[in-house]
């Protein structure tokens, strides 16, 4: 295993035996976004962080391709068996489409408020509606989340025009790759997953709603759920010593109802 594997961010060299933990970002986001988390993990794991397509700034070009044979590559490159897989939003997804292929060489996975829509949800305009708001509040606090100690010294009107400019940047492409991940997401053959994955959702997260991420826990044959209310769609920015402090218990088997 290399640490210059193309495409990988290593947040955290721990000592050989330590287990090692994968993290892979959302649309719009990049590997940045673990760095709050990885600084917990790293006291009892390796961590490294994959830099996706899908990072701000790109021409959507990457859409040509299935996100899943991204992500299959950016781990290939790793060449090492994962402990933990950590995906967030649509690099979830693309997880959820490796898992349901069988091609994730991972223990376990711990899926952070993906894209999921239950088999009994119609395609409908309002929906369609309902996705493109949540897609723009998202684009929205994940500029809020990155400013970290600075957005008390941020004006409003300051980041109205950061988040303008980051909406314009990702455009009508940037909406629709993650509106076709949600609608295409009900048809996965989730019953092919192998490795236990936890599902982690927040209750103030509008695209996974707490029945969605209830449906989807249900069809994994072994999955966790977890939905705190206190959490939204970047509970792993916001929140990051409990987000790790449950990912291990899930790792190490416990029961994370014994989490606080």
């Amino acid at each position: 295993m290399s640490p210059a594997a193309e495409g990988t961010r290593w947040l955290a060299e721990g000592p050989p035996e330590a287990p090692l933990a994968v993290l892979a970002h959302g649309l719009e986001d990049s590997w940045r976004t673990w760095l709050p988390l990885a600084a917990v993990l790293g006291q009892r794991w390796r961590v490294a962080a994959l830099d996706l397509p899908w990072q701000p700034g790109t021409d959507y070009r990457w859409r040509q391709r299935p996100a899943a044979d991204a992500l299959a590559d950016a781990i290939a490159g790793l060449d090492a068996h994962i402990d933990l897989l950590v995906a967030h939003s649509y690099g979830a997804n693309a997880t959820l489409h490796l898992l349901c292929r069988d091609a994730l060489p991972a223990r376990r996975v711990a899926l952070i408020c993906p894209l999921y829509r239950p088999p009994g949800r119609a395609v409908t305009w309002t929906l369609f509606d309902r996705a493109r708001a949540a897609f723009e509040r998202h684009i929205h606090e994940s500029l809020r989340s990155r400013q970290g100690d600075r957005l008390a010294r941020t004006p409003d009107d300051v980041l109205a025009t950061m988040t303008r400019k980051a909406l314009d940047r990702a455009g009508p492409a940037g909406f629709l790759a993650v509106f076709e991940q949600y609608v295409t997401s009900a048809a996965l053959p989730l019953d092919r997953v192998r490795p236990p994955v936890l599902v982690l959702g927040g209750g103030d997260d509008p695209t996974l709603t707490p029945a969605a991420a209830g449906a989807l826990a249900g069809a994994l044959p072994d999955a966790r759920l977890i939905v705190d209310d206190r959490y939204d769609h970047f509970c792993h920015l916001r929140h990051p010593a409990e987000v790790a402090a449950r990912l291990c218990a899930f790792a190490a088997h416990q029961k994370l109802e014994e989490v606080p």
